[in-house]
C-alpha cells in the first residue's frame, strides 16, 4: 500500500492550479473561435476541450527554453484578455483592471511553473521505474 507523504496535499492543491489555468486558456479560447465562426457554445465547448488537449500535449513535448517562451506569451495573452475583459464588457477602472491582469498572469506564471516542475518528477519517476531491476 502506498503511503501518503505530506508533500501531496501540496501537489494536489499545485495540480488544481494547472487545471485552473489550462480551463481558462481553453475557454478563451473555444469562445473565441466560436464567436469568430459564429459558432454556438457547444462548438466553443469542443474547441476548448481541442485545446486544452493540444496545449496538455504540445508543452509535454517542448524542450526548456522552448516551454519558457511560450509560457511566457500565453502568460501575457492571458494577463491581456482578463485585462481587456475587465475594462470593456465589466468597465472596470483602469487600476482595478490592471490589478485582476496582474492576479491572471500570476496564477497563469504558477501554472506553468507547476506543470514543468510535474513533468519533471514524472520524467524522473519514469526513468527509475524502467531502470529498476524486476
Amino acid at each position: 500500500m502506498a503511503r501518503i507523504s505530506g508533500r501531496s496535499m501540496v501537489r494536489l492543491r499545485a495540480g488544481f492550479l494547472v487545471l485552473a489555468a489550462l480551463s481558462y486558456l481553453s475557454f478563451v479560447a473555444g469562445r473565441w473561435t466560436a464567436a469568430l465562426f459564429s459558432l454556438g457554445f457547444l462548438w466553443a465547448a469542443a474547441i476548448g476541450i481541442l485545446v486544452a488537449l493540444l496545449l496538455a500535449l504540445a508543452a509535454s513535448r517542448l524542450d526548456r527554453v522552448a516551454y519558457l517562451i511560450i509560457a511566457a506569451i500565453v502568460t501575457l495573452f492571458g494577463a491581456f484578455t482578463a485585462y481587456d475583459f475587465a475594462r470593456g464588457p465589466i468597465d472596470f477602472s483602469q487600476g482595478t483592471a490592471t490589478v485582476l491582469a496582474f492576479i491572471a498572469a500570476l496564477l497563469l506564471a504558477a501554472a506553468f511553473w507547476d506543470f514543468a516542475n510535474l513533468l519533471r518528477e514524472f520524467r524522473a519517476w519514469a526513468a527509475s521505474r524502467a531502470e529498476a531491476p524486476r
